[in-house]
């Protein structure tokens, strides 16, 4: 997976959940965007289905405690990817 497609797909799955604001930094807290953990979840599992990825459920339960920005999400995808 390339990041530039990893990266489109994050931003693409939060402008959703954000009903259309796509304007936001890649390091632009998923907090102050208004996202909380479920949101957070919901848009990992949606990635994962996307590109047809597995997570490791510890892989996803520690991606929920350290994900903060549009940034990490794509990194975790890049990383699990990589299986």
């Amino acid at each position: 997976m390339k990041k530039a497609a990893a990266r489109a797909a994050v931003h693409r799955f939060i402008s959703r959940l954000l009903e259309g604001q796509d304007d936001f930094d890649d390091n632009a807290s998923l907090a102050q965007l208004g996202l909380d953990k479920a949101d957070i979840e919901d848009l990992i599992f949606h990635l994962e289905d996307e590109f047809g990825l597995t997570a490791f459920t510890a892989e996803e339960d520690r991606m929920l405690k350290t994900a903060r920005t549009a940034s990490d999400l794509s990194r975790f995808l890049l990383e699990i990817s990589r299986h």
